[in-house]
C-alpha cells in the first residue's frame, strides 16, 4: 500500500547487480589470507626438509608402533566424547532440556565438521543451529548455547598455555621472543583464564554483550568449564604426543608448542589448520626430533584426529538418510529429518575434494616397492602409465565436481561417482594401492545412498564458485608439485625424463601426472573466466505470471499481488505449486513476503532459494514476512528482526456509528456536500480513464518532489495499473483522486496501492476516498481491509532487547524528522484495526545494517536514486 511516494517511470528491465568493491574484497581477503599463510608454512616446511628424504618418512610411518596407534585412536575418542560434554554443559547453563543423545550426536558432528572446514565458531554454529533449532530451541537461546561453549573451549586454551608459557616454556621459543616475554605472555594468560573465575565468584548480574545480556554461571558450572577445556586440549595434544618417538621432549614443554601451532592454525582459518600447524611444528619440534619423524607424525595425528572423526560423522549422516527415505510416507523414525538432507551432501562434497587431493598427492609419489614386483607379474607397462594419467584427471575432475556435489546438483551425482569409479581403477592399476581403492570406494557407496538427496537440476556450470574453493584448488595443485620434487629430489632433472617408461621410473610417471592435473586446472580456470556471467535476474515471463496468477487466487492475501510491477523474478517451487519473488540489490537477495501457494511446497521452495543465493554468493533475506512462517526460516538457520505491525480492519464489523467515529462522518458529511463523488471503476473501463490517472499521478509526484519506488510499494505504470479495479474522486466530470484496488481472491481481503490526488483537491480526500472504499469493501461482502504496515511500530523493548530492536524503537519515537512513524501509526489506529507483526528473516550476524541499506536501496530504485533524490533535495 502506497502512502508515501511511488515512482515517475517504471523500473527499466533488471539486469544483474554486481557486488560492491568492498562486498569482493572481503569475500576473498579472507581466503586469500588464508592461502598466503598456507603458502609460507609450505616454504618453511620445503627449507626445513631439505636434508629429509620421502623414503625416510614413509619408513617412520611403517615404523610406528600399534601401541602408539591404539593410544592416539583412545585419546581421540575421548577427547571427542569432553567436546559433545560442552554442549551438555551449554544446556544444562540455558536451562533447556533435551535428550543427551541428541546434544552429543549433535556436538560430534558439529566439531567433526569445524575442525575440517575451518571458521570453527561459524561452521559449527551453522550444524548446531540447523539440528537445535529443529527441536524448539530459539535463537536467543542457540546463541547462548554458542557463547558458552565458544568460551569454555578457550578457557582451558589459556590456562594450560599460560601455564606452559609461564613455568615451563618450549626453549625454542625462549629464543625466539626471550625469556621474559614468553613468561609475561604466561602470566598475561593466566591472569585472563582465571579473571572469569573471580568474576562469576563475585558478580551477580548478567553481563552484556551486543544484543543479549548473557546471566554469569554459577560456580559448580565454571569449575566445570575450567575443568572440561582444561582436559580437552590436554587430550587434544595427548593425541599426537603419543605418535612422536621417545626423546627428553616433556609433555609440558610440547604441550606449549602444540597450542602455538593450533592457534594459528584456527586464526589463519584455513581448513584444519592445514599446513600451518605443519609447519609452526616443523619450527618448534625440530631441536628435538629428526625432520623425518615430525613429518610422519603428523600425517598420521591428521589421520586420525581430523579424518577418521570426519568419516565417522558422514556415517551418521548416511544412516539417517536411509531411514529418513525408508520411513518417508510415515515420517517418522528420523531424528535428524530433512536436516541430513542438507548436510550429508555437504560432508559428501568435503570428502570428495579430499578423495581428488588424495589421487593427486599419491599420484607425485613413488609405489611401494614391495608392490612394483607384483605389478610386474601381473601388469603391462601401459596400464600403469595409464593408471597415474587417468588418476590425474579423475582426481581433478573430484576437486571441480566437490562445489556441485556440496549444493546437490543432479548432475554432479553423476559425476562424481563416475570420477570416484574412475579414480579406483586408476589406484589399482598405478601402484596396486588397495588402500586407496577401499577409501574410494567408501565415499562411493555413501554417495551412492544418499542420491535422494541431489535433486537439484540447476545448470553445472551456472554458478560461481566461491573464493574458498578457488584457493583450496589453488593449494592442492601447489601442494602436489611441492610434494612430487620433496619426494624425487635426488632425481636430477633432463628433460628426457619426460620420455622415460620403465616400471621402476617413478619420477617420469609424477611428472607427466602432475602436470596433466596441472593444465587440466588451468584449462578449467581459463574457460571458466571466458564464460560470460549467468544472469541472475530476469523479468517474469507471461507463463510464469499465468502460473503465478492461478497460485494468487488460490489464497487470500494481497500482498502477492506485487508480482505485476514486473520488477521482481519469480521462483517456483520444484512442483509448480508454491513461487515467491525476489529482487537483488548489490550482494543481499530479498524475497518480497511469504512464498505464496501450497504450505507443504514451502519448505522446498525456501531451499531452493537459498541454493540460488549459494550459487552466486548471495545473502538471502526474506522482507516483511509473517509470524506463522518463522519456524520455516529458522529451519535454515534465519533469525528475525521486526519491521512493524500491519493492519487489518474487519469489515462486517466496520460502521460510522457512535461518538468514537464523529471524526468519519463529518469526512463523509462534508465530502458528499463539496459535490465530489466516489465509485469504483471496473478494470475493463480504467483504459478510457488512464489519461486523467496519469495526470493525477505526475502532479503529485512533483507535489511532493519525490521519485517513484518499487519493489514493495507501486508505481505507476499503464500496464500495472490497467490490472486492477480503480476507487477514484470526482468532482463535476474532473478526476481529483484515485487509488488502485486489490480485490483478494474468495472475498476475504481489500486493500489499495498507489494513492494520489491533485494538489488543489480538498486535504480530506484520501480519507473520505477510503471510507467510502471500506463502506464498499463492506457491501462487496469482503472480509477485512489491509491497511499496509506502520513501520518500527509494535516494538517491545525489555532487558533482553536486540540492538535493532532498541533503536528501532527510539526512531519510532524520536524520529519523526526523519518519517512521521507515529503519526501513521495515530492515522491508522482511527480505524481500529487488528495489529499483525511483520518481519525481516535474515543470516544473522552484522550483517542486519548492510542488508536493510541494499532493501531500502532496492525500494527505492538503487543507492544511485537515493543520491539523485538527496540532492534535489
Amino acid at each position: 500500500m502506497d502512502t508515501q511516494t511511488s515512482p515517475a517511470a517504471p523500473p527499466q528491465e533488471p539486469t544483474p547487480q554486481r557486488a560492491s568493491l568492498a562486498t569482493l574484497a572481503f569475500r576473498w581477503l579472507s581466503p586469500a589470507v588464508g592461502l598466503g599463510l598456507f603458502a609460507a608454512a609450505v616454504w618453511v616446511l620445503n627449507q626445513s626438509l631439505r636434508e629429509v628424504s620421502y623414503r625416510e618418512v614413509r619408513a617412520t610411518i611403517h615404523n610406528l608402533p600399534a601401541l602408539s596407534l591404539l593410544l592416539a585412536v583412545l585419546a581421540t575418542a575421548a577427547n571427542y566424547a569432553i567436546l559433545c560434554a560442552f554442549d551438555l554443559l551449554a544446556f544444562r547453563y540455558v536451562g533447556r532440556r533435551l535428550t543427551d543423545w541428541k546434544v552429543a550426536v549433535t556436538s560430534f558432528i558439529g566439531y567433526a565438521v569445524a575442525n575440517n572446514v575451518g571458521f570453527a565458531i561459524i561452521s559449527g554454529t551453522s550444524v548446531r543451529y540447523r539440528f537445535y533449532s529443529r527441536w524448539g530451541l530459539g535463537a536467543e537461546d542457540i546463541s547462548r548455547i554458542v557463547v558458552f561453549y565458544t568460551g569454555t573451549f578457550w578457557l582451558g586454551f589459556l590456562v594450560l598455555a599460560g601455564w606452559s608459557l609461564a613455568f615451563d616454556p618450549l626453549p625454542g621459543m625462549k629464543t625466539m621472543l626471550g625469556a621474559t616475554t614468553v613468561s609475561l605472555i604466561g602470566w598475561a594468560l593466566l591472569i585472563t583464564a582465571f579473571s572469569y573465575l573471580v568474576a562469576a565468584g563475585v558478580r551477580r548480574e548478567p553481563v552484556k554483550m551486543w544484543k543479549w545480556r548473557i546471566p554469569v554461571p554459577p560456580m559448580r558450572t565454571v569449575a566445570m568449564q575450567y575443568l572440561l577445556s582444561t582436559v580437552d586440549w590436554a587430550l587434544a595434544a595427548a593425541v599426537f604426543f603419543v605418535l612422536l618417538p621417545k626423546t627428553q621432549l616433556t609433555f609440558a614443554e610440547f604441550l606449549g608448542a602444540f597450542l602455538a601451532a593450533q592457534l594459528l592454525g584456527l586464526v589463519s582459518h584455513v581448513p584444519g589448520g592445514v599446513g600451518v600447524f605443519e609447519g609452526t611444528m616443523v619450527v618448534l619440534l625440530g631441536q628435538y626430533l629428526s625432520l623425518g619423524q615430525i613429518v610422519s607424525s603428523l600425517v598420521i595425528y591428521r589421520l586420525i584426529y581430523y579424518i577418521i572423526p570426519l568419516a565417522v560423522a558422514l556415517l551418521i549422516l548416511v544412516v539417517d538418510e536411509v531411514r529418513q527415505r525408508r520411513h518417508h510416507l510415515a515420517k517418522l523414525g528420523s531424528w535428524v529429518g530433512s536436516l541430513s538432507q542438507q548436510l550429508a551432501p555437504r560432508v559428501l562434497g568435503m570428502f570428495l575434494f579430499l578423495c581428488g587431493a588424495l589421487l593427486l598427492l599419491s599420484g607425485a609419489t613413488p609405489t611401494e616397492p614391495q608392490r612394483l614386483a607384483w605389478i610386474d607379474r601381473n601388469l603391462p607397462l601401459v596400464m600403469v602409465e595409464a593408471g597415474y594419467l587417468i588418476g590425474s584427471v579423475a582426481g581433478v575432475a573430484m576437486l571441480i565436481v566437490s562445489q556441485a556435489v556440496a549444493r546437490r546438483l543432479d548432475m554432479a551425482f553423476f559425476l562424481g561417482a563416475a570420477s570416484l569409479a574412475v579414480g579406483i581403477g586408476a589406484s589399482l592399476l598405478k601402484g596396486a594401492d588397495y588402500e586407496e581403492a577401499v577409501l574410494l570406494a567408501g565415499v562411493l557407496a555413501a554417495l551412492v545412498v544418499s542420491r535422494p538427496a541431489f535433486d537439484r537440476k540447476a545448470d553445472f556450470w551456472a554458478a560461481r564458485f566461491s573464493p574458498g574453493w578457488v584457493f583450496g584448488l589453488t593449494a592442492v595443485i601447489g601442494a602436489t608439485i611441492w610434494l612430487g620434487f620433496f619426494a624425487f629430489k635426488h632425481v636430477e632433472y633432463s628433460s628426457d625424463l619426460w620420455w622415460r617408461f620403465a616400471l621402476r621410473q617413478d619420477a617420469p610417471r609424477a611428472l607427466r601426472a602432475t602436470m596433466l592435473a596441472t593444465i587440466l586446472m588451468l584449462a578449467f580456470g581459463v574457460a571458466r573466466l571466458l564464460r560470460p556471467a549467468p544472469p541472475q535476474i530476469h523479468l517474469p515471463t507471461d507463463e510464469e505470471l499465468r502460473r503465478a496468477e492461478e497460485l494468487i487466487r488460490a489464497q487470500p492475501s494481497t500482498v502477492p499481488y506485487l508480482v505485476y510491477l514486473l520488477d521482481k523474478t519469480l521462483l517456483f517451487s520444484e512442483d509448480g505449486r508454491a513461487f515467491l519473488m525476489y529482487a537483488v540489490q548489490g550482494n543481499t537477495w530479498v524475497a518480497m513476503g511469504d512464498p505464496v501457494g501450497d504450505p507443504r511446497s514451502v519448505p522446498g521452495l525456501i531451499r531452493r532459494f537459498f541454493e540460488r543465493c549459494d550459487d552466486y554468493g548471495g545473502i538471502p533475506v526474506f522482507y516483511q514476512v509473517g509470524k506463522d512462517r518463522l519456524h520455516q526460516y529458522a529451519d535454515f538457520g534465519l533469525t528475525f528482526a521486526k519491521l512493524g505491525e500491519e493492519a487489518f480492519v474487519d469489515l462486517p464489523s466496520f460502521h460510522l456509528d457512535g461518538a468514537d467515529r464523529k471524526p468519519f462522518r463529518l469526512v463523509t458529511n462534508r465530502f458528499g456536500r463539496s459535490g465530489m463523488t466516489f465509485r469504483v471503476v471496473p478494470p475493463e473501463e480504467i483504459p478510457a480513464l488512464l489519461p486523467q490517472m496519469e495526470e493525477v499521478s505526475h502532479e503529485w509526484m512533483e507535489g511532493k518532489r519525490a521519485a517513484e519506488k518499487g519493489f514493495s510499494l507501486g508505481f505507476f505504470s499503464p500496464a500495472y495499473v490497467l490490472r486492477f479495479p480503480a476507487a477514484v474522486v470526482e468532482q463535476d466530470g474532473r478526476l481529483l483522486a484515485f487509488a488502485t484496488v486489490w480485490p483478494g481472491s474468495d472475498g476475504v481481503e481489500l486493500s489499495v496501492d498507489l494513492m494520489r490526488y491533485r494538489r488543489d483537491a480538498p486535504r480530506s480526500v484520501m480519507e473520505a476516498l477510503m471510507l467510502n472504499l471500506m463502506l464498499w469493501g463492506k457491501a462487496e461482502g469482503y472480509r477485512r481491509f489491509n491497511l499496509g504496515m506502520a513501520p518500527l511500530s509494535g516494538l517491545e523493548v525489555s532487558a533482553v532487547a536486540p540492538a535493532w530492536t532498541r533503536i528501532g524503537s527510539f526512531l519510532f519515537q524520536r524520529g519523526e524528522a526523519l518519517y512521521n512513524f507515529q503519526g501513521l501509526r495515530q492515522y491508522k489506529d482511527k480505524f481500529d484495526p487488528a495489529w499483525e507483526p511483520r518481519y525481516l528473516a535474515y543470516p544473522g550476524g552484522l550483517a542486519l545494517p548492510r542488508i536493510t541499506a541494499d532493501v531500502s536501496a532496492l525500494i527505492a530504485g538503487g543507492y544511485r536514486a537515493i543520491f539523485r533524490r538527496g540532492r534535489a533535495a
